[in-house]
């Protein structure tokens, strides 16, 4: 499962409601390292379909043993490495979700967008994707975004919106949109249903146990600025 969203949107919020469903581990942000594993792959991609013509298999050629340089098996590796990274100390077995988020999906050019989502499904077959929002109002001048102009900000929140799109619309049942303002909205019942969204989305159902441990989760603080305490809120 993967969060894909931007700063101060309220990811941290949503990952530790992912992580108080059962059986679910949602690691925080690590640099989205996966970006440089998926254009290295990419590169690789192109470079054999490029070379392989060349006779790699030849002693005498440029390219010998280019035919070695696999990216199916580039696949393979990364998602070993991502899952011994997600999972740390924890058993595999103990773990049914295992996934991270990040906010700095923006990294990615619109261009890569189609690209990189496919790479993720090779590396996390069948995987779902969180999308979070928030209204951009409340993201200028925080913490994450201190010493952007507000064309900068709108511009990489607009390409991670733009992923999101992509992901919604070529994988509309693998994904859900969460919202900021709806988890955290004065009315109870609009909350619920979030939370129950949430619960469904991942397992399928959600018991009124489940929803009452979500709950719990809200009232605590998640982040440098809980709850919409950042200096501009």
């Amino acid at each position: 499962m993967l969060v894909v969203t931007y700063g101060r949107s309220g990811s941290t919020l949503v990952q530790g409601l992912l992580n108080t469903l059962p059986r679910t581990l949602v690691r925080g942000e690590s640099n989205l390292w996966l970006l440089h594993h998926f254009r290295a792959w990419q590169k690789v991609r192109e470079f054999r379909a490029l070379h392989l013509r060349h006779n790699p298999r030849a002693a005498q050629s440029a390219f010998y043993g280019l035919q070695h340089v696999r990216p199916k098996a580039m696949v393979q590796s990364t998602r070993l490495l991502a899952l011994d990274s997600l999972l740390g100390d924890e058993e595999r077995e103990d773990v049914d979700v295992l996934g991270f988020k990040e906010v700095t999906w923006h990294r990615a050019t619109t261009a890569e967008h189609a690209e990189l989502a496919d790479y993720l499904d090779r590396v996390f077959p069948g995987c779902l994707y969180v999308l979070n929002g928030r209204d951009h109002e409340h993201l200028y001048g925080s913490g994450f975004w201190k010493g952007s102009d507000r064309t900068s900000v709108d511009a990489k929140i607009r390409r991670t919106e733009q992923l999101q799109e992509h992901l919604r619309t070529s994988r509309p049942d693998r994904t859900l949109d969460v919202r900021y303002e709806r988890l955290t909205s004065a009315d109870p019942d609009v909350v619920d249903t979030e939370l129950t969204a949430i619960a469904e989305f991942v397992h399928g159902s959600c018991p009124a146990e489940l929803l009452d441990a979500l709950r719990t989760t809200l009232r605590v603080g998640h982040g440098p600025y809980p709850f919409g305490t950042s200096r501009r809120d």
